[in-house]
């Protein structure tokens, strides 16, 4: 089973794919390829750029603008440009203290944002990966058995078949071996169908058609059920609830802020016609708050809070009953797993091959060995379906909690 260690493995997660050796392809593996060739990692990256970019242009001071009139030229006055009245000035437009920082803190909210659903989307990652794989080993592992089931009928049939020569049993039982026979032809060919769709969607995830490399990694049972310990910070998921709330908290700050309008200085040179004489211009321009004092955006960002918080609650809530589900599910699917694997499938193969062996020597008849051999599978199938349930809500389990998985470990 998996070992988890903290989050930090996974934001150091490298940029390049791990290379798997020649003998296959491990869970590791895999998830370090995912990691490097899905789109949503360039995605990710792309959205975290694009935030820092706004954490960088909020901080941005505004432009200065120069200004340059002619006046008293042409027309009436007969004056050329040269002659004109001319007026040089420069403006700059100043926010009350509290705007900018505003804006910042907005943008950095925003950032976290984009940080923080990076990190779980990594989180989806890592668990659709070890979905996959797992689905890609147990339908490795039900093609086996499927082959194994076929040698089975097919030495079923051998043994039917010299009992009806020599005249122990009706030919009827041969038949009947030869349907079970068919049965288990059939089972394989649609064994080896689920098997290559199950590469192939493990392959889809960085990007290949199909799968070139064997499995190295088992569906194995834990020796004990381990409790799995969250980090001490909340899980990604939790925090970008937080980070939802702290970010239209800054938004309404933002919008209290911009209620009061910027100003504008001014300060230029002015010529006069004719007399060339030169004067300085001072000057301050203020919007009136009239009509527009922000009081649209300062109601919409209140509402936003409202709304973030409820959506905090909401998605605490869904959290906790979600991890207790996954914790029942993963209990439950490791109990039925070890009951199957140390009672129920031991005691089906001892009845399967005494069965056998007493249909040989005359004892049992073939309806008998057909059970014990079907009673036999469906354990299999039982043992497999609880190994595939317990490592599912596992792996969706580490998803809620914010684990990842460290090298060198298999399932």
């Amino acid at each position: 089973m998996f070992r988890y260690f903290s989050l930090f493995i996974l934001l150091a997660a490298p940029l390049c794919s791990a290379t798997s050796t020649a003998a296959g392809l491990s869970l590791f593996d895999a998830t370090q390829r995912v990691l490097a060739k899905n789109p949503q990692t360039a995605l990710s990256n792309a959205l975290e750029a694009a935030a820092s970019g706004r954490v960088v242009q909020a901080g941005a001071l505004p432009n200065p603008e120069l200004s340059y009139v002619l006046e008293d030229f042409s027309g009436d006055t007969n004056r050329s440009a040269s002659d004109a009245t001319t007026t040089f000035s420069l403006s700059q437009q100043f926010s009350l203290p509290g705007k900018r920082s505003a804006r910042q803190t907005l943008a950095e909210g925003e950032q976290a944002l984009a940080t923080l659903d990076s990190q779980a989307q990594r989180l989806r990652l890592i668990r659709l990966t070890r979905e996959r794989y797992i689905d890609a080993i147990a339908a490795q592992e039900k093609l086996a058995a499927s082959q194994q089931n076929l040698q089975l009928a097919r030495q079923t049939l051998d043994v039917v078949s010299a009992r009806v020569s020599a005249g122990k049993v009706s030919p009827i039982e041969q038949s009947r071996a030869t349907v079970a026979l068919k049965s288990a032809q059939r089972e394989l060919a649609l064994q080896q169908q689920w098997r290559q769709l199950a590469q192939r969607r493990l392959a889809a995830l960085w990007g290949e058609a199909k799968l070139t490399e064997s499995l190295l990694d088992e569906l194995v049972l834990p020796p004990t059920l381990s409790e799995l310990e969250t980090t001490n910070s909340k899980t990604p998921i939790l925090q970008l609830a937080d980070s939802r709330v702290q970010k239209e908290q800054a938004a309404l700050r933002l919008a209290q802020a911009e209620r009061v309008s910027d100003f504008t200085l001014m300060a230029g040179m002015k010529r006069e016609a004719g007399s060339r004489e030169e004067s300085l211009l001072v000057g301050v321009s203020i919007p009136i708050p009239l009509f527009n004092r922000n009081q649209g955006a300062v109601l919409s960002a209140k509402a936003n809070i409202a709304a973030a918080e409820a959506d905090q609650a909401l998605l605490n809530q869904e959290w906790r009953t979600q991890r207790d589900q996954l914790e029942t599910q993963r209990a439950a699917s490791f109990q039925e797993a070890a009951y199957l694997r140390d009672d129920v499938l031991r005691l089906a193969r001892e009845i399967a091959e005494a069965t056998r062996e007493g249909y040989q020597a005359g004892k049992f008849s073939l309806l008998d060995l057909l059970d014990a051999q079907r009673s036999l599978i469906e354990s299999q199938s039982l043992y497999l379906a609880a190994r595939l349930s317990f490592h599912q809500s596992d792996a969706a389990l580490n998803e809620l909690l914010g684990l990842a998985m460290s090298a060198g470990n298999t399932l």
